[in-house]
């Protein structure tokens, strides 16, 4: 069952309410998979499942002080919106705003890759586009917690 996978794991990051924010996580997984477009690169398994549970983890430890449903909520936030396409993800959104009422969580921050990618874009002569910026920030956050990565799509559409 996933959802005791994700309460030992939560519990063993440090979280103490981990009986819920499991709970939580593991409707937002069935939700997704039900009601969200169904595309080749969504994946709402196990290996996903991990990679959310070790970046959940170092945002506790990195953030002792924060609420906890709110490192949960940012962390599924930032991991899944980068493989969703556009479609889905106002429905993703609308299901993390149920089961997380009224929490608005920042975006993490990576202040020295944010300042690397200004200071590429200016020495490349390049206009700074936040989207385009964000997506970098994405493929970042991606290399920290996966093994590899693939981008899938058709040509000129922006991988």
């Amino acid at each position: 069952d996933r959802e005791i996978i994700m309460k030992v794991k939560l519990v063993a990051c440090g979280y103490k309410d981990a009986t819920l924010l499991a709970k939580k996580f593991n409707v937002l997984y069935r939700l997704c998979e039900e009601q969200l477009s169904k595309q080749a690169h969504y994946d709402f398994g196990l290996r996903n499942i991990l990679a959310v549970l070790r970046t959940a983890g170092a945002s506790k430890r990195n953030e002792i002080e924060k609420p906890e449903q709110e490192l949960l909520m940012r962390t599924l936030r930032d991991m899944n919106l980068s493989k969703f396409v556009a479609e889905d993800v106002p429905l993703f959104m609308s299901l993390l705003d149920d089961l997380f009422p009224g929490l608005k969580a920042e975006k993490q921050k990576h202040k020295e890759m944010e300042a690397a990618i200004t200071s590429a874009v200016e020495e490349m002569g390049l206009q700074h586009h936040t989207e385009w910026v964000l997506k970098v920030v994405q493929v970042y956050e991606m290399c920290l917690v996966r093994h590899s990565l693939m981008h899938v799509g058709p040509s000129g559409v922006g991988k």
